[in-house]
C-alpha cells in the first residue's frame, strides 16, 4: 500500500483520521514523472485525481489561438484533477510536471466511492473548491485593478513562501501574469537593484519580503 503520510499535508484530507487516509491511500498507485512530462492535456478524460507527493507541477491553458498560459504551479500537498473528477467533463487545463515529480493517482471510480463513504470529506472538498473559487475571484481583480510591478511582487510572494528561492523562468512568471516576458524581464531587474530580490538562472531568490509585501 502507498505511503499515506504526505496525504496529511494535503488541505483536502488534513482533518480526516488515519483510518480513511490509509483506505485512500489503498485505493492509490504512485507515478512518477521527469521534469516536462505531462501528466494529462487539455480535454483529456476526467479520470483520475493527481496528489503531488513531491517536486512540482505547473497548470496550463491554451487560447484559442494556441499560446500556452501558467495558472498555478502545484507543490507537496496540493492535488490537480478535481473539477474533472468530480464533474465528469473533459479536462479544463494540462498538468505538466514542472520539475521531477511524485504524485498519487487514485481514479475517478475508486475516489467517488471513497468520497461517498464518508460525509467529512466532502465537506472539505467543498472548503477547498471555495477556497480555489476565491483565489479565481482575487486574480481576475488583481488583473484588473493591479498594475505589474503588485502582480509581480504579490505572485513571487505567494509563490516563495516556505522557500526563498522560487525556481521558475521569467518565461514562466510572464505566462503565469499574462504579460511579455520583456516586461517581466524589466520589472524584475528593478526588483533586483532594489535588493528585493536576486535573479539566478531559472529562479528568483526573495530577499526583502516586507518591500515586496508593501508594493504587493
Amino acid at each position: 500500500m502507498p505511503n499515506y503520510e504526505p496525504l496529511r499535508d494535503v488541505p483536502l484530507l488534513a482533518r480526516l483520521p488515519e483510518a480513511e487516509l490509509k483506505a485512500l491511500a489503498s485505493r492509490g498507485r504512485v507515478r512518477s514523472y521527469r521534469a516536462g512530462a505531462v501528466l494529462f492535456r487539455e480535454g483529456d478524460p476526467g479520470d483520475a485525481l493527481y496528489l503531488v507527493v513531491e517536486g512540482m507541477v505547473r497548470v496550463a491553458v491554451l487560447s484559442a489561438g494556441g499560446v500556452e498560459a501558467t495558472v498555478a504551479l502545484l507543490g507537496p500537498g496540493e492535488f490537480v484533477g478535481d473539477l474533472a473528477l468530480l464533474d465528469g467533463r473533459p479536462r479544463s487545463a494540462s498538468a505538466i510536471a514542472h520539475r521531477a515529480t511524485k504524485t498519487l493517482v487514485v481514479t475517478r471510480d475508486d475516489f467517488r466511492r471513497w468520497l461517498s463513504e464518508r460525509p467529512k470529506a466532502s465537506f472539505a472538498l467543498l472548503e477547498t473548491l471555495s477556497l480555489r473559487v476565491r483565489r479565481t475571484d482575487e486574480a481576475l481583480a488583481d488583473l484588473s485593478f493591479l498594475g505589474l510591478p503588485q502582480r509581480l511582487a504579490k505572485r513571487l510572494l505567494a509563490l516563495s513562501t516556505g522557500n526563498e528561492r522560487v525556481r521558475i523562468t521569467q518565461a514562466e512568471l510572464a505566462s503565469m501574469l499574462g504579460v511579455s516576458r520583456e516586461s517581466v524581464n524589466k520589472q524584475l531587474n528593478r526588483f533586483a537593484r532594489k535588493g528585493w530580490i536576486a535573479l539566478g538562472r531559472g529562479s528568483v531568490a526573495v530577499l526583502n519580503r516586507e518591500a515586496l509585501a508593501e508594493i504587493a
